[in-house]
């Protein structure tokens, strides 16, 4: 067994890697290719998370009860989700990962409720953004579309995934669910959100070039 942390390195390793590579073999270095790979594949492996927000949401409420009787006020678990050890069949499991629900709830308990915007925003982006981040990342080294189509695809996906984001976080702030928490659980909220409003607005604009060109120049040294 290792850490679950190494398994979430490697996926993302595993599938942004090679897409940079080629494309720098085929069409040189782009730090934009190179940063929106790097987004789609973390929104892969997150999107997988959400999936499973859904389908253990249970399993992710009985957790996160559990906590609650277990830990002191404002306590999170040790070790936590990422620095746990956890087999190959774990880790590829979406049982396992209802502890990042579970663990986040006690900052936030939206996510241990079914009826919450937060909630169901997040399990949104699982089940509709997955395909669409494949798609976007391999096209942009190996264009099998129209970049038109492309773009107005990206268009509706990063413009879902940003807008969704910042709702959530003005949701977060308007209800006061930081009132009370350590300095570093805020920071777990405002880090973790504003990497889907950065990479989300690189998105669009990259988006909003295909459209506009109707070619993968943007992408291209």
């Amino acid at each position: 067994m290792v850490l679950a942390i190494f398994y979430t390195g490697l996926f993302v390793t595993l599938t942004t890697l090679p897409l940079i590579y080629y494309h720098y073999e085929l069409h040189g270095i782009s730090y934009l290719q190179a940063s929106l790979a790097l987004f789609c594949s973390i929104n892969v492996m997150i999107c997988w998370w959400e999936m499973g927000l859904f389908l253990n949401r249970g399993l992710i409420k009985t957790q996160y009860n559990a906590f609650k009787k277990r830990l002191k006020k404002n306590e999170l678990p040790s070790p936590m989700f990422l620095f746990d050890h956890v087999t190959l069949s774990q880790a590829v499991s979406l049982e396992y990962w209802a502890l990042v629900w579970s663990t986040y709830s006690l900052i936030d308990p939206s996510y241990a409720d079914q009826t919450t915007f937060g909630f169901f925003v997040d399990v949104g982006n699982g089940f509709t953004t997955i395909i669409p981040s494949v798609i976007f990342a391999v096209s942009m080294t190996w264009p099998f579309m129209s970049a038109r189509i492309l773009g107005v695809m990206g268009l509706i996906k990063f413009y879902q995934e940003m807008y969704g984001t910042i709702i959530y976080f003005f949701s977060f702030v308007l209800n006061q669910r930081y009132s009370g928490k350590p300095a570093a659980q805020i920071y777990i909220v405002i880090i973790s959100n504003s990497l889907w409003i950065v990479f989300p607005v690189l998105g669009l604009y990259a988006s909003y070039i295909l459209v506009d060109r109707n070619d993968y120049s943007v992408f291209f040294s």
